[in-house]
């Protein structure tokens, strides 16, 4: 039984579990099989298809085509029937009473095969099941991707891939990051419907895809699993926000294809005012995806994490939230005066709800309130005096919600 090298990730026990394919018997490399069951003259007989990875310099591939033979007493022979629309043949072999053919098919097409046999007198039964060869694409993503674990050891199965573009083998990525390729990439397994092998303790993200001759079909859905019940769940997905007035939604997903001691029981909500940080939030929000909140003015840093009782994930991606609701910028900030009077004028704000007051902040130097902090109502005109200094200053418009950003700063001598 067929096992990965030992210098993989993946150990020595690993194993394919599989029904073994029709032996090749036409050469050339891998195979595959497809048995379709169908009625030919007088018995039920087994049409099998089989493809070789090999092409000719001609851009061919050799197909063969064999089926179990009937056993009535009256087939006197068989007939194999080609063609590039479904019913339709455009070519037929009599192969005698051989119960196999070699093909050469061009790539570029979808070829329809499909066998009848005949009498002594010329007496045609019916054809068998039709088969398609899909000899114009790789094989589509492999279906039911899915991960169990016993221990440390994980096993991944899936289901064929649809249509009629066959694989003859799969090949796996497995990686400890969501998209990485770390611990195997596109490893080959053969035509194999699962794997199996041991792990060292950690998350593990493995996606899965068919190929054939025409190459690797797509990947299947990137599935998660753990090996070690010391870890705990893997991470949320997909944190976004939108926005009904100064309410922000906040959604996620859990962690894609999250089994067992991957899959969060609950979430943890964080919100800080710098990247990383949780000073204003950190609270679980229970088994939901989504979550409500009335944010107030300033700029948050959110994210969430998964928790179960094996411990709590990392965190998702962060975003930032702006609290809504605040007036913004004024604009057009002057000053005029002379001596120890300056007087102040600035426009109401643009943006933003409406201003109920505006605050004025002056510093001794760039972005700077160390020298006042006052109120002054809801005007835009302000005359006060003021000793001889230099002086940065700038307004700011306020509401209930809170005070906004502050104006453009302007630079005051007296």
């Amino acid at each position: 039984m067929p096992t990965w090298p030992e210098s993989r990730t993946f150990g020595p026990d690993l194993h394919h579990n599989h029904t073994p394919p029709v032996a090749d018997r036409f050469g050339g490399g891998r195979t595959q099989s497809r048995t379709v069951w169908a009625r030919t003259s007088h018995v039920v007989a087994a049409l099998v298809l089989v493809v070789c990875a090999a092409a000719t310099a001609s851009a061919q591939v050799r197909v063969g085509v064999a089926w179990d033979p009937n056993a009535d007493g009256l087939t006197a022979g068989y007939r194999v029937m080609v063609g590039t629309i479904p019913g339709v043949y455009v070519a037929q072999s009599d192969v005698g009473m051989q119960t196999s053919l070699a093909l050469d098919l061009p790539l570029g097409q979808v070829y329809y095969v499909a066998v009848c046999a005949y009498t002594v007198t010329g007496l045609l039964g019916p054809s068998s099941g039709e088969v398609a060869i899909d000899l114009a694409a790789p094989p589509a993503a492999p279906t039911d991707f899915r991960a169990s674990v016993n221990g440390s050891q994980a096993t991944l199965a899936w289901g064929p891939p649809p249509g009629a573009s066959l694989p003859t083998q799969y090949l796996l990525t497995v990686g400890r990051a969501p998209g990485a390729a770390d611990v195997v990439s596109r490893y080959p397994l053969g035509l194999v419907s699962s794997v199996s092998g041991g792990l060292p303790q950690g998350h593990y993200y493995a996606r899965i895809q068919a190929s054939n001759i025409l190459g690797p079909g797509q990947y299947s859905p990137e599935i998660s699993f753990q090996i070690n019940s010391s870890y705990g769940p893997a991470s949320p997905v997909g944190l976004s926000a939108t926005w009904q007035g100064t309410v922000a939604i906040l959604s996620w997903s859990a962690p894609p294809g999250a089994v067992g001691g991957d899959a969060p029981s609950t979430y943890l909500l964080e919100a800080g005012r710098a990247s990383g940080s949780s000073d204003v939030a950190a609270f679980n929000v229970g088994n939901l995806t989504s979550y409500a909140t009335d944010v107030p003015l300033g700029t948050y840093y959110v994210r969430v994490r998964g928790v179960n009782a094996l411990g709590v994930s990392g965190p998702s991606n962060e975003i930032v939230v702006q609290g809504r609701g605040g007036p913004g910028r004024p604009t057009g900030l002057s000053s005029s005066g002379s001596g120890s009077v300056v007087t102040l004028r600035w426009n109401a704000p643009g943006t933003g709800a409406p201003p109920t007051g505006y605050v004025i902040e002056a510093g001794s130097a760039p972005g700077l309130s160390d020298l006042i902090v006052v109120p002054v109502g809801n005007q835009t005109t302000v005359a006060t005096t003021a000793p001889p200094g230099t002086y940065y200053v700038r307004v700011r418009a306020a509401n209930a919600r809170g005070t906004g950003d502050p104006s453009t700063e302007i630079v005051v001598r007296r």
